[in-house]
């Protein structure tokens, strides 16, 4: 490696810290932000990996039940991605528990079509919700 390419993945190292210290708690993703010191939210972080990273699995099951999907199999499909979604952040979680900054919210991804739902739009569902 020269010193050129060290420079460079100095500064990108930098910039991805910098990123990811900026991010600001009103867009966290999990639910652990909310709790109050260092003790609170790295003990909330730690327990939210290890839900998501031993159940993040059962998620297509989760969403099968869904009611925004017009067929079971569709929302099972969906949920594959999200389980293994789910999974690697609570392992991330895990492994960064003693670091209290989130991910920031990402949101759904890309929506599946669904025509038929479009003219009759489903009430909003959130399994892991605190309502």
């Amino acid at each position: 490696m020269n010193i050129r390419d060290k420079r460079f993945l100095v500064a990108l190292v930098v910039s991805a810290g910098l990123i990811l210290f900026t991010v600001t708690p009103g867009y966290a993703a999990s639910p652990w932000m909310e709790k109050q010191g260092y003790g609170g939210k790295t003990w909330g972080k730690f327990c939210f990996g290890i839900k998501n990273s031993l159940l993040g699995w059962m998620t297509p099951w989760a969403e099968a039940q869904n009611t925004k999907y017009q067929k079971p199999w569709v929302g099972y499909s969906a949920g594959i991605g999200e389980g293994v979604i789910y999974t690697a952040g609570g392992l991330i979680h895990l492994a960064t528990f003693f670091i209290p900054v989130d991910f920031p919210d990402m949101g759904y991804g890309l929506p599946i079509p669904d025509p038929e739902r479009v003219k009759n739009p489903p009430k909003p569902f959130a399994p892991y919700s605190k309502k």
